[in-house]
């Protein structure tokens, strides 16, 4: 939160000295334009971040194979820059069962893929930095795709098993040697067409990260990503992220991959299922059905 705090600091200070040079202060009718200007500094604030971004970015190698060295700093920027944004568009994020997350060792987290704000809520309020496992295409949005090489994220090429196993043994290294927490969405793709089916097929072959590494696995259900952009500007949007269970090697050493995709997929599905009326886009349904009884 340390970036929109100093946004509102200087947004409040501006406003200050706004009413105080152009002597508003003198006349109480003009108190109701507080809030509105203090919003408007807190939004010029955030365009100066963004061009300070394009700015950053324009030092970084856009060479797509080149992998960089997790960055701390690029990982701050990208946790406090996805708080932002999801504060403008009215996102408020719930999580639960993080006490079940082991403190002092890297994992593995596993969650289910609605959205591109997916990433947002994870890298924005997950309590550990982690590297996500991205598809190139993320790597290519302006701004945001040289920050995310800078912060060490790794991309993985759909349908390239080659690929996949120099990604695999990257992740893993990043794990056992430097000590990082991965990403990843083993359905692959967004799931375009939730409710129906709640979640696609798991790729099998994410889970072999976990048993080349020992990390433990962290299964993550997400809900609300793919309504954010549906709702904005007239509504608030919740989202919830709820750690579902956890994974240790001890309990998936002696299973194939294949079975820890089903247990993961299993655990996912099943707080969907029990959080359903959670999801938005169920209400309206519901009530066109009650209607035409």
């Amino acid at each position: 939160m340390a970036l929109i705090v100093i946004f509102w600091i200087l947004s409040f200070g501006g406003t200050a000295l706004t009413y105080i040079f152009t002597g508003l202060y003198h006349d109480w009718w003009w108190f109701w334009t507080i809030p509105l200007l203090a919003m408007a500094y807190f939004l010029v604030c955030f365009a100066l971040w963004l061009i300070f971004l394009y700015i950053g970015g324009l030092f970084v190698d856009s060479d797509q194979e080149r992998i960089y060295k997790p960055n701390p700093f690029a990982q701050w920027t990208i946790r406090q820059t996805c708080r932002v944004i999801l504060l403008l568009l009215g996102v408020r994020t719930h999580i639960t069962g993080l006490g079940k997350i082991p403190e002092k060792q890297p994992i593995i987290l596993i969650h289910n893929h609605l959205s591109v704000f997916d990433e947002f809520a994870i890298a924005g309020f997950f309590p550990k930095h982690l590297i996500f496992i991205s598809k190139p295409g993320n790597f290519r949005i302006p701004i945001a795709g040289a920050w995310m090489r800078y912060a060490g994220y790794i991309s993985i090429k759909q349908d390239d098993i080659a690929n996949g196993v120099e990604v695999i043994s990257l992740a893993t290294d990043y794990i056992n040697k430097k000590k990082r927490s991965i990403c990843v969405a083993p359905e692959g793709t967004r799931n375009k067409d939730f409710p129906n089916p709640l979640l696609l097929p798991f790729h099998a072959g994410t889970f072999r990260l976990a048993q080349d590494s020992g990390a433990p696995i962290v299964i993550m259900a997400i809900q609300n990503t793919n309504c954010i952009f549906q709702r904005f500007p007239k509504a608030r949007t919740h989202v919830y992220l709820d750690v579902v269970g956890i994974m240790e090697k001890d309990e998936y050493g002696s299973m194939t991959t294949r079975q820890v995709a089903d247990k993961a997929r299993g655990m996912i599905e099943k707080r969907l299922e029990h959080k359903e009326a959670r999801f938005y886009h169920f209400r309206p349904k519901k009530k066109k059905e009650e209607g035409a009884e």
